[in-house]
């Protein structure tokens, strides 16, 4: 039953990782989501966004300190990976073909998996990979912003289980649309999500923060900084007034 389990995991994490490609593609990247040379934002090391979020997936299965250490330590070697062996495959190209980066994506969370077999027990490793797995920049990007605000203890918890559930909920629709091949869906689905997540977060932040979190996570319409924003981002800036006409002359 466990190999059993393992290989569902597996494909599933496999699926994930191929429809989040994909999804990315479509919705475009997120606002600073390039690195420093017009790098791909994927290929970026965050260490600190990497520990807060095994730590939140932590706290949600609820494991001790130990074995919550061991899956951040099992979480941050497994992102150096994937971004050594997506840098590997990128060679010359820039960007890794779309075929060699979900077999890059596959064999990543195998290894991953297989790490979290040795510290989790098997129904806590199905969770952890359930977000984790995904290997997910967007989720980095977020969970930066976040941070970024200096919340109280509270709500900055609150704020990132629901972060973490939107991972969970995107990963759980892309799976769905890839089993019925109705990848046309992924797109709508995605902003579905997204609008729900500015929601149930404007219950836990502020006014002025939901304004920093829509502006810093907005969904951009093309892939550089420079695009414009996208659903769940900032309206465009009014266009300047004309001047105004000059006052006929006196007679």
């Amino acid at each position: 039953m466990r190999k059993l389990d393992s290989v569902s995991s597996l494909k599933t994490a496999a699926v994930l990782l191929a429809a989040c490609s994909l999804v990315l593609c479509c919705t475009g990247a997120f606002a600073q989501g390039r690195g420093p040379g017009g790098s791909p934002g994927f290929l970026e090391k965050n260490e600190k966004a990497w520990e807060m979020e095994a730590k939140t997936v932590a706290q949600g299965i609820g494991l001790a300190a130990e074995p919550s250490k061991k899956l951040v330590d099992a979480y941050k070697a497994a992102r150096e990976s994937h971004i050594a062996a997506l840098r590997e495959a990128m060679g010359q190209g820039g960007r890794p073909e779309p075929g060699k980066r979900m077999e890059v994506n596959k064999a990543e969370a195998a290894k991953f998996e297989t790490a979290l077999k040795g510290v989790l027990k098997p129904e806590e490793v199905t969770k952890a990979m359930a977000s984790l797995g995904t290997f997910n920049s967007r989720w980095d990007r977020m969970v930066t912003v976040l941070d970024g605000m200096n919340l109280e203890e509270k709500p900055k918890t609150e704020a990132m289980k629901l972060v973490e559930q939107n991972v969970v909920e995107s990963g759980k629709a892309m799976q769905a649309a890839a089993a019925s091949n109705d990848f046309q869906s992924i797109r709508e689905k995605s902003m579905q999500l997204r609008e729900k997540l500015d929601a149930d977060l404007a219950k836990v932040l502020s006014a002025e923060q939901m304004t920093k979190w829509k502006e810093e996570t907005a969904m951009r319409g093309g892939a550089g900084r420079g695009a414009g924003p996208g659903p769940g981002g900032p309206p465009p800036a009014a266009p300047p007034a004309p001047p105004a006409a000059p006052k006929p002359a006196a007679k």
